[in-house]
């Protein structure tokens, strides 16, 4: 079922994501780019100038360690965490970036996240027919005045399918699971850290479970059949929240009362 979002869950503008901080990746271009090439599940060589990239890194095994933003601007290169997830990812790659003479730097930025209108002219790092989100970083002296708040951000993020990891989620998904495959893993480039098993569940069609998006009413609580994970959102009398099924039981939990769509 699609959502209809004319029922107010998504409002345009911006606002401060205090939970996020900004890295650079430091050293001789080419080094850093092959670096992160490398490391990444994502193809940075995709990356246009001030549009971010959603990523990940995952450990031998293809489970996810961590997720961000890569940003690109003037041809140097970014990182927007979690902060919490922040020394996980440093302490993680640190072990490969002294090979290539590649550093990591938190920067003093503040990051901004953005729900507008489809406008072409605008980066962004996802969008539908209605709505497109974007992020990216300004000065920390920078005057800024939110105009949405961190529960409508979060629902338009899940409405279109994004799941941002907590610290107790690193080393718990692979990206099959989670919806990572379709948004921040590129199956035409060359190796990453588990890109053999990943790669693996994609094309021999391991995944009998379905990461989805649902909205209910309030006073939904649970069902028995739809594994919670990551925060609900309560927003305007509903509850927005991302949860994994097995393929099988979908029609049965559509029919459910308290479910008012599954994305």
């Amino acid at each position: 079922m699609k959502i209809d979002i004319d029922n107010n869950l998504i409002k345009t503008g911006s606002l401060l994501v205090s939970d996020w901080c900004v890295l650079a990746v430091n050293g001789e271009q080419k080094k850093v780019e092959e670096f992160l090439q490398g490391q990444l599940t994502s193809d940075i060589s995709l990356i246009c100038d001030k549009d971010p990239q959603l990523s990940s890194i995952c450990d031998h095994k293809g489970l996810v360690i961590s997720d961000f933003f890569v940003y690109k601007q003037n041809n140097e290169f970014f990182i927007i965490i979690d902060k919490n997830l922040m020394d996980i990812f440093i302490d993680e790659l640190n072990l490969f970036a002294k090979f290539s003479s590649v550093e990591f730097q938190k920067l003093d930025r503040k990051v901004i996240g953005e729900i507008s209108e489809i406008d072409s002219s605008k980066g962004c790092y996802l969008k539908n027919d209605r709505f497109q989100l974007n992020v990216y970083t300004k000065e920390s002296g920078f005057n800024f005045e939110s105009t949405i708040n961190l529960e409508q951000w979060n629902a338009a993020n899940k409405i279109l399918g994004v799941f941002f990891l907590a610290v107790e989620d690193s080393l718990k998904f692979r990206p099959i699971e989670i919806n990572f495959d379709k948004q921040r893993v590129s199956f035409n480039k060359g190796c990453y850290r588990g890109q053999e098993i990943v790669a693996r569940m994609e094309y021999l069609g391991l995944n009998r479970r379905k990461f989805c998006t649902f909205i209910s009413k309030q006073s939904f609580n649970e069902h028995p059949n739809i594994k919670i994970i990551g925060e609900t959102v309560v927003l305007n009398n509903s509850k927005i929240f991302n949860g994994i099924v097995k393929r099988k039981d979908l029609e049965e939990i559509e029919n459910t009362h308290e479910i008012i769509s599954i994305i």
